[in-house]
């Protein structure tokens, strides 16, 4: 028997579209875990190889950028300022960085930032 465990919020089509993956043999990894998995598996990756996080996750550059940013402790205002973008695109580059890296906080990225030695 599988157990599937899936999103609350989760549309009908979404649930049914997993109950056939799952109907099929296929495995089924709910959205809020992949994050957190990703992150996992690089770590893994990271400790065999003996490399850096930041090595193992894909960052563009101007993600870089805004880590490096947070890192000295400027508020998403002041960053869209000195990169001449929106605010929300902060936002939005922090999201992904959040995301890449199964973090939840500005201060988990300066942790990270100072861990890494960006």
């Amino acid at each position: 028997m599988h157990r599937v465990s899936f999103c609350k919020n989760a549309t009908v089509k979404e649930f049914l579209a997993t109950i056939r993956s799952v109907v099929k043999g296929e495995k089924v990894l709910p959205p809020s875990l992949t994050g957190s998995l990703f992150s996992h598996v690089a770590e893994l990756a990271l400790k065999k190889g003996k490399g850096k996080m930041v090595n193992a996750v894909r960052m563009t550059k101007r993600e870089l950028e805004i880590i490096a940013l947070i890192a000295d402790g400027q508020s998403n205002k002041e960053i869209a300022r000195q990169l001449s973008i929106a605010t929300h695109t902060v936002k939005s580059h922090m999201h992904n960085i959040m995301e890449k890296l199964a973090i939840h906080t500005r201060l988990q990225i300066a942790k990270f930032t100072r861990e890494e030695s960006l």
